[in-house]
């Protein structure tokens, strides 16, 4: 009896341990901008940002802001160490969009957006 006690904490505490040291990846975004025919827009600005959030326990202040050009194939990549809903502006000369993304914790979020 004592026996199968001591296997069962054991096994307990190995169960704790191994999920207690799972480390939490950053959060990417990728976004890919598109003119009206589909095609990538290359240097286009995308910036992802979020209003200010102010924690009400400590007062203290969030600002999310972030900023990126595309690549030859349309694409801003971006990483956030937190889960979050952030606004998503594009400018590509005289074209502008805005949306939104939500990323989530350990994950890689694809957003297309069109410029028009």
């Amino acid at each position: 009896m004592n026996r199968i006690l001591l296997l069962l904490g054991l096994a307990l505490i190995g169960l704790l341990v191994v999920s207690s040291c799972k480390k939490t990846e950053p959060c990417e975004a990728i976004i890919t901008v598109v003119d009206s025919l589909g095609r990538p827009v290359a240097a286009a600005k995308v910036v992802l940002r979020q209003d200010s959030v102010v924690n009400p326990q400590t007062g203290v202040r969030a600002d999310v802001f972030d900023e990126e050009f595309t690549t030859s194939n349309g694409e801003a990549i971006f990483k956030f160490q937190w889960e979050a809903v952030l606004n998503v502006e594009v400018t590509a000369q005289t074209l502008t969009a805005k949306d939104y993304i939500r990323l989530e914790q350990s994950e890689t979020v694809r957003k297309t957006v069109l410029v028009k």
